[in-house]
């Protein structure tokens, strides 16, 4: 898995969109602008969100105008803003950690995977449902939580929390609506998780194997405790 990623890396690399999350972070503030008046809101579902029906019938356009969906539903402009430059802050320090070409798979990988998957469901269903990245964009705050296990985040401006706790909060979240979610809402889980997965099991991306670190750390509390027995 690694070797054919850093093969499609060398060929591919120089193709990778730098600084991906300044501009993804921009492609939202305009969705969110959008969003908060009722006539933005109509102009997206019926002209820019990924539907399959209309995908397939020729508005090929909506499969890039879908990421315009903000990962922020705050009425308050200043608490959106607050909110899109925390994203920001995560998301470009994990492009940083990740690299550019690392980064754009992640990102443009999962809105595919959910995009393919809208269409397949439709295709068996024959329901249109739309697919919205809405689990994609909160799997950049996975990313980080697993990159840095036991950095402190402050959750509501106030208490620290450490963002390990957080993955495993999001994963509790993310697990529950996947069982008992529309099957669009399962198809969007599983977009954003598999990227997830290709990073931080088989790949060493910018936080490393997390299987190795798992082994590694209980290897350490392993000598640790030996350490100590030895002593009583």
């Amino acid at each position: 898995m690694r070797d054919l990623f850093y093969r499609l890396k060398y060929r591919f690399g120089r193709y990778a969109i730098q600084n991906l999350s300044l501009y993804v972070t921009m492609i939202f503030s305009l969705g969110y602008l959008l969003m908060i008046s009722p006539v933005g809101a109509y102009v997206y579902s019926a002209w820019l969100a990924f539907y399959p029906y209309e995908v397939l019938h020729g508005q090929i356009w909506r499969i890039v105008t879908a990421i315009l969906f903000p990962p922020i539903t705050s009425s308050s402009i200043i608490w959106a803003a607050i909110s899109l430059l925390i994203y920001y802050n995560f998301s470009s320090l994990v492009e940083r950690m990740m690299g550019a070409f690392e980064f754009n798979v992640y990102f443009f990988s999962s809105i595919i995977i959910g995009e393919l998957g809208a269409i397949i469901s439709y295709l068996i269903t024959g329901l249109n449902f739309p697919y919205l990245p809405i689990y994609t964009h909160f799997a950049i705050i996975m990313a980080f939580s697993i990159m840095f296990p036991d950095a402190s985040v402050l959750l509501m401006f106030v208490i620290p929390i450490k963002a390990k706790w957080i993955a495993i909060a999001e994963a509790v979240i993310y697990l529950y609506n996947f069982l008992t979610g529309s099957i669009i809402t399962k198809i969007s889980i599983a977009a954003a998780f598999i990227p997830v997965v290709i990073f931080f099991i088989f790949h060493y991306g910018g936080g490393g194997n997390i299987i190795s670190n798992l082994r590694f750390r209980m290897r350490q509390k392993k000598r640790q405790k030996e350490w100590r027995d030895q002593w009583r």
